[in-house]
């Protein structure tokens, strides 16, 4: 790993993750959220009797992502090979990364795999969702891959929301209500996205860069935003929102609807938009975590938001939706 991409992401754990302290100094720290992980940068050997936990090839029209997962008794082994090369490897409280310096940076893929990975061994479901918080009450929008979810959730911000999760939400069970801890305040966005984005992101600070010189996608930066209490606090989750986008919608007169999803439906498709797809089987956690998910259901309502596809009509689309969500949270 280069000297520079060491140092980027010992700046961005200066400020905590999803809840967790990365702590990338040799000595201890204190910290004041419920997790603290030590981190350090070294080469990393293959496990001499590995067990595949979970393999995943993912392809699309301008990438593609292989990723497995390997463990032996408590150690555990994460290789990525997309437009970022490399690996992570969890044992206990101790994370080490060793990635190629050719490539996008671990920061991405540590802030999404890498904290679903240790978080969902500690019983916090992680779930391939942003978060979006207005008013102190966090909502969650789940999409499959290439939909649009970055998008149409970063123009939200322009109306009154601030994104604190990007790709990965996990959800801590605390005080008889499920909440979520920010991020690092980054999204990533292909070309047409960005360009459109950039009409529309005018009244607030944010910074915009290339991923990598081979890798189409830009990284949005925004100012992070602390809760109002201060420091990395969690937000309590108001709902959940499944990103339906349809061709032409059934209704030319309601251009976006928002209905509840079945209990039924409503756990498959939270199974699907889980971050380790069907890793969870081999981590020894799939009852539990079904069951867990069925709980969440019972609390959190979840809604399927249908609207047309088009990139020139995402901003009267999200103006549609902040007004449809602020009406169920009156």
């Amino acid at each position: 790993m280069s000297v520079n991409t060491q140092q980027e992401l010992a700046t961005l754990s200066s400020a905590p993750l999803h809840g967790v302290t990365l702590n990338c100094s040799p000595d201890p720290t204190t910290a004041d959220t419920p997790y603290t992980l030590q981190v350090a940068f070294n080469n990393i050997s293959p496990l001499s009797n590995p067990e595949r936990v979970w393999q995943l090839t993912d392809k699309g029209e301008r990438y593609e992502s292989n990723i497995t997962l390997d463990r032996q008794q408590h150690c555990y082994q994460l290789h990525i090979n997309c437009e970022g090369q490399g690996s992570f490897q969890l044992q206990h409280n101790q994370l080490d990364i060793d990635w190629q310096a050719n490539g996008t940076g671990p920061s991405h893929y540590l802030q999404t795999l890498g904290m679903s990975l240790f978080l969902e061994l500690q019983g916090k479901l992680c779930l391939h969702a942003n978060t979006l918080v207005k008013h102190d009450q966090a909502h969650l929008f789940l999409a499959p891959s290439r939909t649009g979810k970055s998008t149409l959730t970063t123009l939200l911000t322009t109306l009154g929301y601030s994104l604190t999760t990007d790709d990965m939400a996990a959800l801590y069970h605390l005080n008889s209500s499920y909440q979520v801890y920010p991020s690092w305040p980054k999204v990533r966005l292909w070309p047409d996205s960005a360009e459109l984005l950039e009409k529309h992101l005018t009244t607030q600070q944010v910074q915009q860069k290339k991923v990598h010189e081979r890798f189409a996608k830009k990284e949005i930066t925004f100012t992070q935003q602390n809760n109002q209490q201060g420091g990395h606090m969690p937000t309590p989750v108001k709902a959940m929102y499944y990103l339906n986008r349809v061709d032409a919608p059934a209704n030319t007169s309601e251009p976006l609807t928002i209905t509840p999803i079945n209990p039924s439906a409503a756990l498959i498709i939270l199974i699907q938009n889980s971050m380790l797809g069907d890793a969870y089987r081999g981590l020894g956690i799939e009852k539990q975590r079904i069951m867990a998910l069925a709980a969440l259901l019972q609390r959190v309502p979840f809604y399927r938001v249908t609207y047309p596809s088009g990139l020139h009509q995402l901003p009267d689309i999200a103006s549609i939706l902040d007004k449809l969500i602020q009406s169920k949270t009156q």
